[in-house]
């Protein structure tokens, strides 16, 4: 690595790294407004407030970092424009873009690093942070006696549908504690056609499989003869090792809000959705494949951007910059929510705003070289 390279590096991560604090204590900021007030409402100790805002973090770097990447590097290469470093730079025999090689060596490699965030971290911090915040207005309200401690852990009418296996349940009572349920309605198909119906007072899950109470068994005959054939039973107890839904798939997927799950699960949710309308799912894992571009995106940008501002004032080269960079989301949050609603193919909605702005990027480096 050449000199220089090491310079435009050690002025553009410094930049980077004031740039991204400021975003993401911002974030915080602005998060601050709704949730302190709700926590203090709460009462909550001052550990579960910090453990809350110390769970929001990864999530705050993740939306912020394309940001301080594209400022960062607008800010470094104005000052070195300024002090004609670029100029020098040029007379010397070496281009813009081979100046630039590193640091956008380094973007890719911060793609990499919020791909892994967005996957790793955010979805369980961020769920974390909601169920902390969530956990804690229901314990006050039981330490107000608004509600029982049984009822601060129920779910009512929960339904989940497993299309790959065939099976839809419905627990009109669910524990989320416990991991049990109460009236528990379950219906099994095999290629469309009913196969058995199970109607339980009382469903437990064992660790692999459920166990069912004070339970009716409905069998229906393969042929499927309407009237003839069905089998009822009832026993005390019953259970079956095939009947394995996990209940964390349960309550996850009731919740339906990708942004809690991770790529896997996504996916999978599709799998056992094929049917249903999915758009924001669709577009989610896009989303989880596109945003982490938008850093070399915004690199591809600041630089002709910062290194060009010496043709002008540095106000208006900073105006443009940042006008350009907050059209860019524009489009690029359009394109989600239009694909969210089913008004866009997936991945258009998500990678259209990617890929001309990288055509755009491109094109600029290309006529400042």
């Amino acid at each position: 690595m050449r000199l220089t390279d090491r310079y435009i590096l050690r002025e553009f991560l410094t930049a980077f790294g004031y740039c991204l604090l400021a975003f993401v204590l911002m974030q915080v900021v602005f998060d601050m407004f709704q949730s302190l007030r709700e926590f203090l409402d709460c009462g909550s100790p001052t550990l579960t407030i910090v453990t809350y805002y110390l769970l929001i973090l990864p999530s705050a770097v993740a939306s912020t970092l394309p940001a301080a990447i594209f400022f960062g590097l607008v800010f470094a290469l104005v000052t070195m424009s300024k002090n004609n470093e670029l100029t020098a730079m040029r007379a010397a025999g070496q281009s813009l873009l081979r100046s630039s090689l590193g640091v956008i060596t380094v973007a890719l490699a911060m793609g990499v690093g919020l791909f892994v965030i967005n996957e790793v971290l955010v979805p369980t911090s961020a769920e974390r942070a909601a169920e902390l915040l969530s956990q804690q207005k229901v314990l006050s309200m039981v330490g107000r006696g608004s509600v029982s401690e049984a009822d601060a852990f129920t779910m009512t009418n929960l339904t989940y549908v497993n299309n790959r296996e065939e099976r839809k349940w419905l627990f009109r009572v669910f524990n989320t504690k416990t991991l049990s349920g109460e009236n528990v309605d379950l219906h099994c198909q095999t290629r469309g056609q009913p196969e058995q119906a199970i109607n339980a007072g009382f469903a437990y899950w064992l660790g692999d499989h459920w166990l069912f109470q004070d339970v009716k068994v409905i069998s229906y005959p393969a042929d499927n003869s309407q009237g003839t054939g069905i089998i009822q039973k009832f026993y005390p107890r019953w259970e079956s090792p095939a009947i394995n839904d996990l209940p964390e798939d349960m309550m996850l997927f009731s919740k339906k809000e990708p942004e809690f799950m991770t790529i896997r699960q996504v996916r999978r949710y599709l799998e056992l959705h094929p049917k249903e309308e999915l758009a924001k799912f669709r577009v989610s894992l896009q989303q989880r494949h596109a945003f982490p571009w938008s850093c070399v995106v915004a690199c591809l940008m600041a630089i002709p951007l910062g290194a060009g501002t010496s043709r002008r004032s540095a106000l208006a080269g900073v105006a443009s910059a940042m006008a350009r960079f907050v059209l860019y989301f524009i489009l690029y949050y359009i394109g989600v929510k239009l694909g969210k609603t089913g008004r866009l193919d997936p991945v258009v909605a998500v990678w259209a705003a990617n890929g001309v702005f990288t055509v755009v990027g491109a094109f600029m480096m290309w006529r400042i070289r």
